[in-house]
């Protein structure tokens, strides 16, 4: 283990024949080379460092996110990064294995000189095509590893998959003990959290930069705009959720203004944490300016530069900075959003002037407050909404007109509801509603505030409501691209999946980078409209991108089932045993909530044939 244990950041060394730079964030081999962004290189060295021994998670993120709280997916990520960029298969790896419970394992060969050739590549070893690895969404807080283990332990047997049929496949998936449903994760994304992109989906939807000189989704030419997740220059991490925050609020703000398209913040938080080039980024997001900016704060203080910049010459058309109290830092959004404006020469409507006049909160405490509870929603664990509510409870006790903070907080009690947190069901339910009645009643012109309404209206089983609530939310903001998904997700439960499919195809088309939720949702409305093939097209994309996925995998064992792949189907069911998954009929049955009973009883039979028993 001497050379392995020799692997620095400096360095250069060799995993397999693949040639590692660390410090030039690098990987190569036979003219093949793809980048690897730092966060993800660092788990390579840590891996290699080890080789042939597991590396618990927690070890892994206290050595890439150092004094940062990250969320679960945040390593996942890193590792899936790296098994795109070797070719590698999670269900039969040759060189990251997944231990579940414990860890990853680099199981290839590390060493500090190029390995002799071979005469012939091994079959299923040549390099798969990759995508440009891109670094996942930073700052996401999340709990500590549920299941820290000690590297020194002896390692799991590694299980062949010619040993004893489909459940002797090496098995990929870890997962926290509860089951999370579907609806769990569409919620945690299509409100909060930006996930990794998917490239490609069984429906052919095609993003806005492929889609010729007038932009899908845009069919009256609108300006498009993105604006990248500034970057927090302050010496504490923990200040992300400040940062993200003024991004988020940015692009809220640019929303509003009808004559602009403004790209989703799922889109542009993959950029995250990296150097990246304006002419990709209009490439890939098919935008025509592009605002960038930092932030750092230090107590009260803070500081906040912004610039605003012509995607298709790289030139600055204006920079700016504020340097000053908290007290003012509303006065300077407000002065960035003019200047972008007045620099596109974009002509506001008088309904335009009165949304961007109206603000969420008046109280800079109560802002902040609602700032780490977000965050803290962002964790998607009992711990994160638990912490969460305490953050919107103060924001509200500072501004009692706050109606996001409402809105959140009711939110936090339909995971409660959801995920069986609470004791008490119906309370959980009734307190969702409640608050988000509080919310529409303080602040009827807040999208956000009906879609947290519509979500809970699933749960009531009022689909009609939830589909009122919805489009009144793209009512008040066309760009309110989590409207679509909502709406596409009410369909599909209320048993209209074919006019889901028509929501979702938009909803994609106006997110040109969207996360794998979005393949987990559309393969949910293809299996309703009996489309297997494209249902496990599409969730197993979303299990390329995040392996995370359980509620994709307990669709996909239903749809295998439909094409009578039993090996197959039971094999995802087994993933989610092995990890502790609440697996039953029973616990399906009480939570989703489907309208129509043979849509209901289709999902549930299909779970039967693949092995799910009561």
């Amino acid at each position: 283990m001497s050379e392995q244990q020799k692997v620095s950041v400096e360095e250069t060394f060799y995993v397999g024949d693949w040639r590692v730079e660390p410090a030039a964030g690098r990987i190569s081999r036979q003219g093949v080379e793809h980048k690897i962004e730092p966060k993800a290189m660092t788990v390579l060295v840590c891996l290699a460092r080890q080789q042939g021994q597991v590396v618990s998670r927690e070890t892994l993120e206290q050595q890439a996110w150092a004094g940062m709280v990250v969320g679960y997916d945040s390593l996942a990520s890193a590792i899936i990064k790296l098994r795109k960029a070797f070719g590698d298969d999670s269900k039969n790896p040759l060189f990251i294995e997944t231990v579940p419970k414990r860890g990853y394992r680099l199981i290839c060969s590390v060493s500090a000189g190029a390995p002799e050739p071979a005469e012939k590549p091994e079959a299923g070893t040549e390099p798969r095509p990759a995508e440009k690895t891109e670094a996942p969404p930073a700052g996401l807080a999340m709990a500590a590893s549920e299941h820290p283990a000690e590297i020194n332990k002896p390692s799991a047997p590694v299980l062949k998959p010619a040993a004893a049929g489909v459940f002797a496949r090496v098995q990929v998936l870890k997962m926290p003990a509860v089951f999370l449903l579907a609806v769990f994760a569409i919620a945690a994304v299509f409100y909060f959290k930006p996930d990794l992109p998917v490239p490609g989906s069984g429906s052919s939807v095609q993003p806005l930069s492929q889609t010729g000189q007038v932009k899908a989704g845009n069919p009256e030419g609108k300006q498009v705009i993105a604006v990248l997740p500034f970057k927090n220059l302050s010496d504490d991490v923990q200040q992300d959720y400040f940062s993200d925050g003024v991004t988020v609020d940015l692009i809220t703000d640019l929303s509003k203004i009808s004559g602009l398209l403004v790209i989703a913040r799922n889109s542009v938080f993959i950029y995250k944490n990296t150097d990246v080039d304006i002419r990709e980024v209009k490439q890939e997001l098919g935008v025509d300016y592009v605002v960038e900016g930092s932030v750092r704060k230090v107590g009260d203080r803070v500081r906040i530069s912004a610039r605003l910049i012509d995607a298709g010459s790289s030139i600055n058309i204006w920079a700016d900075r504020f340097d000053g109290s908290l007290d003012n830092l509303f006065a300077f959004q407000d002065s960035v959003t003019s200047k972008i404006i007045n620099s596109l020469e974009v002509t506001l409507t008088e309904r335009d002037r009165k949304r961007l006049a109206h603000k969420y909160s008046s109280s800079i405490e109560a802002y902040d407050e609602f700032l780490r509870g977000w965050q803290n929603l962002w964790l998607s664990s009992r711990e994160g909404m638990l912490t969460a509510r305490v953050h919107f409870r103060k924001a509200i006790e500072l501004d009692d007109q706050f109606a996001r903070a409402y809105a959140n907080l009711a939110l936090t009690y339909v995971y409660d509801y959801l995920l069986g947190w609470s004791d008490n069901d119906a309370g959980s339910l009734a307190s969702a509603n409640e608050y988000a009645d509080k919310a529409i009643a303080i602040d009827p012109n807040l999208p956000q505030v009906f879609w947290v309404k519509g979500f809970a209206d699933i749960f009531n089983r009022d689909y009609q409501l939830s589909l009122e609530h919805a489009q009144h939310a793209i009512d008040l903001d066309p760009g309110f691209v989590d409207g679509y998904g909502l709406l596409a997700t009410t369909l599909n439960y209320a048993g209209k999946p074919k006019e889901a499919d028509r929501v979702m195809r938009q909803a994609m088309r106006m997110n040109p980078k969207y996360p794998a939720i979005y393949n987990v949702i559309h393969g949910e409305i293809f299996f309703n409209m009996h489309d297997y093939d494209k249902a496990i097209e599409n969730l197993t994309h979303a299990l390329d991108a995040n392996p995370e996925q359980e509620e994709a995998r307990i669709w996909l064992a239903a749809a295998y089932a439909n094409t009578d792949d039993l090996d197959e189907a039971g094999w995802q069911l087994e993933q989610i045993r092995m990890n502790g998954g609440n697996l039953s009929l029973e616990r399906i049955e009480s939570v989703i909530p489907f309208k129509d009973p043979e849509q209901r009883k289709a999902f549930i039979d299909s779970l039967y044939r693949a092995g799910l028993k009561k």
